[in-house]
């Protein structure tokens, strides 16, 4: 990922994670809501990213082996 998207992606997220833990977004009508969706979809999307990368690493290892 491009450094100038991933920064202030996972800097917004970051912000965003703190606003939702601390409870700061109560009081905001569907705030709350969105802010649990957009971060339940990343983390999926993350576990899957995670695991198609890792799924890469693996196809090397045995293609590697197998020479």
């Amino acid at each position: 990922m491009n450094r100038l998207i991933a920064l202030p992606l996972f800097g917004f997220l970051t912000v965003l994670t703190a606003l939702y833990l601390t409870g700061s977004l109560d009081g905001v009508p569907f705030a709350d809501r969105a802010a649990g969706l957009v971060l339940g979809l990343f983390a999926v999307v993350a576990l899957i990213a995670g695991y198609s990368f890792g799924q890469g690493y693996r196809a090397n290892d045995e293609e590697e082996r197998a020479d």
